[in-house]
């Protein structure tokens, strides 16, 4: 792919050599950006299985694809015109600006360039042009994957002059996009370091995976499509809204209707954009870079600290209470300190906790379609079962997640220790995540299900305590037993997760048939609850006792 975006370069060879760029080395830093933007993981493929040979910006770009036939779908409803184009211009303005904050946050962030290439026979000049043909060559791909097919929609239904505007209108849009995601790092930087800008950069990350992933659950369920007109009535803050700019300049070319409210707004679509950007050029985007380039002086400048970044006071605090042996604190204070840090663990892990809610609103309120009668009968309901087991239906994820990291070959060090019990290790990484993730929201379910039936449910949680965890320590005794952060992120993560959630559905299946047996029979919930604490203490001793030879690597 990279070799045609290379030859649609080449058209511009002579601005090139106007400007006194040296085009050899030029192209050769823009072919290895392009290639080393095929290896990288974009945001929305971490959560599939992955390969070292993979072309993950080519899947990415297909699922873009595939987004976009969404809003060729809106294209062609029965919406109003101006409705539509609005929903079209609005999409992609949002979806470059997410794409550019998230996916390309390491390459606007990355000043390696200057340390590598730099001290070659690489003039400055050069090297800033390779960057910014890069980064256009990436605002290409991704709004061709992301506009290709509404465009022609709008070309089959209203004309191709109107598909012709529209390609107009959708290059404004990257521009406002590229403008709004510019000012948003240098307003981080501003106020923050650099590390602290990756940190918000992938908090956002977050934000936007589980907006994603659950959005789809809860939107259209909260939609009532019989009711949606798509009337818009034009109002004093329509006037700041790029959409609704954009929206009229195409109505404007399709209706042939040039009133003073129509020029304004192909006025505000052209101008603003244009102005927006030539601020960004000019003075942004020089800030920007002089910014990153003193918070990268300043960053090697400091000496290395030796305190480990997260919470570690509470890791300290609470990892004897709950291990006892010096080698389970350690993978209890290590697997607590690094899950407050691995990008990657909260990608895949904060999300799954993010559905526990989704599930509850599923399951205990029908779903949303008739919240106030469910509520009305919730107290009458056993449904606080729900509160009790979907939390350790979701946490119990974080066994396999807590196995894998980008930095798994430090993992040498567990082999170069004379221990001979890793499932102490095991163990206390695993009761890390249940203390950090699992009783914070179980804590919140009861708090939530004595305001909905009483006090009368607090043995009913005790119980059920017991009961998730061991669901917990069962699953965990299912799986292979890894040691926490040895694995390659690069493996088929996927392999065996059919299976898991399987086993998750049965276990804790029994475990709800279980208390429901409980609540008809209170005689036996002393005699239960007795027998589920031993068998807990009996698998905890099995786990703890793993030799080498029991450990998968």
């Amino acid at each position: 792919m990279e070799n045609w975006l290379l030859k649609l370069v080449h058209l511009f060879d002579f601005f090139f050599k106007k400007q006194g760029i040296d085009l050899p080395r030029m192209y050769t830093i823009v072919q290895t950006k392009l290639v080393m933007d095929k290896r990288r993981v974009f945001l929305n493929w971490r959560q599939g299985a992955q390969s070292e040979n993979s072309n993950h910006l080519r899947i990415v770009l297909a699922m873009y694809v595939f987004i976009s036939l969404f809003i060729s779908v809106a294209i062609y409803s029965e919406f109003p015109f101006l409705f539509s184009m609005m929903l079209f211009h609005a999409y992609v303005i949002f979806m470059m600006a997410m794409v550019l904050i998230t996916d390309f946050s390491s390459v606007v962030l990355d000043t390696t360039d200057n340390q590598i290439i730099l001290p070659k026979p690489v003039d400055g000049k050069t090297l800033f042009m390779a960057r910014q043909v890069h980064i256009l060559l990436y605002l290409l791909l991704f709004t061709t994957a992301m506009t290709f097919i509404p465009l022609i929609s709008i070309g089959i239904k209203f004309g191709l002059l109107t598909a012709l505007v529209s390609l107009v209108t959708v290059f404004l849009c990257v521009l406002l996009a590229v403008f709004a995601t510019y000012y948003f790092y240098l307003l981080a930087l501003r106020f923050s370091s650099e590390k602290r800008v990756k940190d918000i950069i992938t908090w956002f990350q977050i934000v936007l995976t589980v907006f994603f992933a659950i959005g789809y659950q809860l939107i259209l369920r909260f939609i009532d499509l019989d009711d949606i007109s798509g009337s818009f009535e034009l109002s004093w803050y329509s006037w700041l809204l790029p959409p609704v700019w954009m929206s009229y300049t195409v109505e404007a070319v399709h209706l042939l209707n040039f009133d003073s409210i129509h020029l304004l707004m192909i006025l505000l679509a052209f101008c603003v954009p244009v102005l927006l950007y030539w601020v960004l050029t000019k003075y942004l985007s020089p800030r920007f870079a002089t910014t990153l380039s003193s918070l990268n002086t300043e960053h090697n400048a400091k000496p290395p600290s030796s305190s480990i970044p997260g919470r570690s006071g509470w890791a300290e605090k609470l990892s004897p209470f709950f291990t006892r042996e010096p080698i389970g604190k350690a993978g209890f204070e290590n697997t607590w300190k690094i899950t407050s840090r691995d990008k990657s663990f909260k990608l895949h892990f904060y999300p799954s906790l993010a559905y526990i809610f989704v599930f509850i609103f599923i399951f205990v309120f029908n779903a949303g379609k008739d919240v106030e009668a469910s509520w009305n009968i919730l107290s009458t309901t056993n449904k606080f079962l729900w509160f009790i087991y979907l939390p350790m239906f979701t946490v119990a994820n974080g066994i396999l997640f807590v196995t894998f990291n980008e930095n798994f070959a430090a993992s040498w060090i567990y082999h170069s220790t004379p221990l001979k019990k890793p499932g102490q290790i095991i163990l206390g990484s695993w009761l890390a995540l249940l203390i950090k993730y699992f009783f914070p929201v179980y804590f919140l379910m009861f708090l939530i299900s004595v305001y909905i039936w009483g006090w009368q449910v607090a043995d009913d949680f005790v119980f059920g305590l017991a009961n998730d965890y061991l669901c917990y320590l069962i699953l965990g005794y299912l799986n292979k037993q890894y040691l926490p952060f040895s694995r390659q992120p690069s493996s088929r993560q996927q392999a065996g997760r059919f299976l898991l959630a399987l086993m998750q559905m049965v276990i804790v299946g029994v475990m709800v048939l279980l208390h429901l047996l409980v609540i008809k029979q209170p005689s036996l919930f002393y005699i239960v609850l007795a027998a589920i604490l031993i068998i807990c203490w009996l698998l905890e001793k099995y786990i703890a006792n793993l030799s080498w030879n029991k450990i998968s690597v």
